[in-house]
């Protein structure tokens, strides 16, 4: 088995397979972004990032954990984010030039076939991330790493944008850990039935 994950002990460790679920600008990403790049927060040594929008901000600061620690990569976002005016690529170039490369690997792809696990690391501290990908048909790639990912060293988190909408089966029924934005009815009819918690509706809203 490869190295054992330390996260921070409000996540689960043995795997952790996470769901976030949120509207469209609830923050889910922002969310994802701030808890990759705490200290001491998540543990990983190899990041896999699937999104169909790769030239996000967020998904290029994250490659620059490549070059920096977590904290300046979070403060580097700030500072973009507060000057809207400079571009992404010559905050990271400038401040990276130079630096000698951490342990964090990072891949971005928007290729879901990209990801195989036969091809992962299991030396390493994997961390998987899905990005939105309820609308896609075939969810094969994520129900695997959800089903068989811990054999590999894999933990993932999975975004959607509908709790509803995720598959049942794989990768609802694996998770062990849900952060949840508001959500409509329907989701938090499926939610209170699928997490039976014992709370009443009212209580858990």
């Amino acid at each position: 088995m490869g190295k054992k994950f330390n996260h921070s002990e409000i996540f689960p460790n043995n795997p952790m397979l996470m769901c976030i679920c949120g509207s469209s600008g609830s923050g889910k990403t922002h969310l994802t972004f701030n808890m990759l790049t705490t200290p001491n927060l998540l543990d990983f040594d190899s990041l896999y990032i699937y999104t169909t929008t790769p030239e996000q901000s967020y998904y290029q600061f994250l490659k620059a954990l490549e070059y920096l620690p977590k904290k300046d990569v979070q403060d580097l976002f700030q500072y973009y984010e507060e000057n809207e005016e400079v571009e992404i690529k010559d905050i990271i170039d400038n401040y990276i030039e130079g630096k000698n490369p951490t342990d964090i690997k990072v891949f971005l792809t928007k290729n879901v076939n990209d990801l195989d696990l036969s091809n992962i690391d299991s030396n390493r501290k994997n961390l998987i991330l899905f990005d939105d990908c309820v609308a896609q048909r075939n969810q094969t790639v994520q129900q695997e790493f959800f089903t068989k990912g811990r054999h590999h060293n894999c933990h993932c988190i999975y975004q959607s944008q509908s709790f509803y909408g995720m598959d049942s089966m794989f990768i609802r029924k694996n998770a062990n850990c849900f952060l949840l934005f508001e959500l409509n009815n329907k989701d938090l009819s499926q939610i209170i039935q699928s997490i039976n918690h014992g709370m009443d509706r009212d209580t858990f809203k």
